[in-house]
């Protein structure tokens, strides 16, 4: 039996949905094959561990980490001088899915489940991201990019001209739809531009795409496995942090998603062909704009999605034939694999 630290918490404005994503891995994961070790972040940084992990778990708006943990150090694969076989880090935002804390469980010579450190920092920045996919060709929506140092911000007229009346403004750096505005008028964009660069020092603003919400699950280092696609019917305006985890049943998931004949032929190599673009592994839900026409465009990709029991990543390979509880078995795998495989290079000495 394999020792597995399921990871969560964090400092990010998604330390919440982390802790959401946490219960779930740890209630489904398969009990004959690995012993759970939760350990949760606090927002201030600590490393803490205990049973029961969380307070409040059954409200979404209110779960938390309990209180009278015990504080935890990770080094060098052992988890208060107790070896484990991999991490499963389910920190979702800023310093979990942009590559810090991957370099940090890369220096501590543990397998650990996602993308590295590369692959998670460039599907963390949308920005970065776009630039490299628009390179190799992929249809993305147009975007332009504002940094907290400018002093002279474009104008909505001037946006409105070039990406259409309608703006989206995201933080160019965080996920779970926080920190995003749609506008329609310049007193809704300023408001828009200040509100994301409370959460980033470089924001997006992106052309608004009318089409349906489709997503994809990947999984897979070396050989890559694309799931059948899901489409997201939002009650709101758009698919906001609310509408995702809070009040997640005025939501709509289709799956599968309803689509022209061959879209869903176009969709999945394109999934694929992002996926070992950006050099990821382990696991993504990519997420794309079909429109009428049957053109696909990249919306985003998330490098560490949701685990929750409603979270497209798990739902899409448990229609695709994947059970959760094989899911997470998969991906632990996938850790261990790669870690086997860097372990053998020159490079290393451990």
């Amino acid at each position: 039996m394999q020792t597995i630290v399921v990871l969560c918490g964090g400092e990010s404005g998604e330390h919440e949905v982390s802790l959401q994503s946490a219960k779930s891995i740890i209630e489904y994961i398969p009990k004959d094959r690995y012993r759970v070790i939760p350990v949760g972040i606090s927002k201030n940084g600590q490393w803490l561990s205990g049973d029961p992990l969380f307070a409040d778990e059954n409200d979404p708006s209110n779960i938390r980490l309990a209180e009278g943990l015990n504080e935890v150090r990770l080094e060098r694969g052992k988890l208060n001088g107790e070896q484990i076989d991999a991490i499963f880090p389910i920190i979702h935002g800023t310093y979990g899915e942009d590559g810090c804390l991957q370099g940090l469980l890369q220096m501590q010579h543990v397998p650990y489940v996602g993308s590295g450190v590369l692959g998670s920092a460039v599907g963390m920045d949308k920005d970065i991201m776009k630039r490299l996919l628009i390179h190799d060709g992929i249809r993305c929506a147009r975007h332009k990019v504002i940094y907290y140092w400018q002093e002279n911000r474009p104008q909505y007229e001037d946006l409105a001209d070039e990406l259409g009346s309608i703006l989206f403004v995201k933080p160019a750096n965080l996920g779970s739809s926080i920190g995003i505005s749609k506008c329609r008028n310049r007193d809704e964009y300023e408001k828009a531009v200040d509100y994301a660069l409370q959460f980033d020092k470089k924001i997006i603003v992106e052309e608004f795409i009318e089409g349906q919400e489709i997503e994809l699950s990947v999984l897979g280092n070396e050989n890559v496995e694309v799931s059948i696609a899901g489409e997201i019917i939002p009650s709101e305006d758009f698919y906001s942090y609310d509408a995702k985890y809070i009040e997640s049943d005025t939501t709509e998931l289709k799956i599968p998603a309803k689509l022209a004949d061959g879209v869903l032929d176009n969709l999945q190599p394109a999934a694929e062909k992002i996926y070992r673009l950006l050099e990821l592994e382990g696991l993504t839900r990519i997420d794309f704009f079909v429109k009428k026409n049957g053109d696909i465009y990249l919306n985003e990709v998330n490098t560490l999605p949701g685990f929750t029991n409603i979270s497209m990543y798990p739902k899409l390979w448990e229609a695709s034939g994947i059970p959760y509880p094989e899911l997470i078995h998969r991906l632990v795998q996938l850790a261990i694999d790669r870690f086997n495989v860097e372990k053998k290079l020159k490079r290393n000495k451990y």
